[in-house]
């Protein structure tokens, strides 16, 4: 039992020590480069937020995407459209004059093509994986009452963590 409790301990310390490493160089990223997704090695994470590419891709999943320019039809990527971001799939890549590449995109659940012609500056990057629902969890966090919620459950996780060692000093 005592062996499982400091596995445990350290997995936690592991991992939160892994998220802050995470947040903290988006953050320096995102101080720096202002107009610029951040990215971590060449991997972006956004959140879905429309049904637009159910089922395989739902509202509420993060999608890691990297940057790559080897897009071919059929791909799921993630590009820039105006101020947000979107994950579509690629249905088409046209070639003009000069050879530069456009690409035509379409989300699975739609019924038409987008309208934007996406160019390969637009382009975040090329679809990974996905973690499903972390990212509603995440939105949540980020109201007031989730980010309240959040902090009482890491003070609860403290607390405990402090007070079982000393217990164990107590009975010997």
């Amino acid at each position: 039992m005592v062996k499982v409790k400091k596995i445990t301990k350290i997995i936690f310390w592991v991992i939160l020590f892994l998220i802050a490493l995470y947040s903290s160089i988006i953050i320096i990223e995102k101080l720096i480069w202002k107009d610029k997704t951040p990215n971590f090695f060449g991997y972006k994470n956004f959140i879905v937020l429309t049904g637009s590419m159910e089922p395989t891709l739902n509202i509420g999943d993060i999608v890691i995407v990297k940057e790559t320019d080897d897009i071919k039809v059929n791909d799921i990527i993630s590009f820039k459209v105006s101020n947000s971001v979107v994950t579509h799939r690629v249905t088409d890549i046209r070639h003009d004059d000069e050879n530069n590449l456009s690409y035509i995109t379409k989300g699975d659940a739609n019924n038409g093509y987008d309208n934007e012609i996406i160019e390969l500056e637009d382009i975040e990057g090329k679809y990974v994986f996905k973690i499903p629902k972390l990212g509603s969890l995440i939105m949540f966090f980020q109201k007031p009452i989730g980010l309240v919620i959040l902090l009482l459950i890491l003070g609860v996780v403290l607390f405990i963590n402090s007070i079982i060692p000393n217990k164990k000093i107590e009975r010997k």
